[in-house]
């Protein structure tokens, strides 16, 4: 995916680096463990763009790379990516979701 830097020159980031996309005064940014990225489109197109590929719409700011969550901390209600140094908030309406997701993810290794 190209990417713009905060300078204006752009670079490729891989979408498996994203951990995830935020809406802030119009403005998408792209969140990666290496920094924060502007991309010139809307949360809907990339909610769209990314349907089944990991990526989920945890509330109306935020689409998230749900293969990079490391922990979710229900009483604030985020989740956390690169050793909690990064995080986005979930809302009410789609914690069950993210709950049932995550659950799902702590058996596979066992099976």
């Amino acid at each position: 995916m190209r990417v713009l830097q905060k300078d204006g020159s752009s670079s490729d980031i891989l979408e498996e680096d994203i951990l995830y996309f935020s809406n802030y005064k119009n403005t998408i940014f792209v969140h990666t463990k290496e920094g924060e990225f502007i991309l010139p489109t809307t949360l809907s197109d990339l909610s769209v763009a990314y349907e089944g590929k990991g990526f989920e719409r945890l509330d109306r700011s935020n689409v998230v790379n749900i293969n990079n969550i490391e922990g979710y901390d229900p009483g604030r209600k985020i989740v956390c990516f690169n050793q909690g140094t990064q995080f986005t908030t979930v809302s009410e309406s789609n914690e069950p979701r993210l709950k049932k997701y995550l659950a799902s993810q702590k058996k596979k290794p066992s099976e």
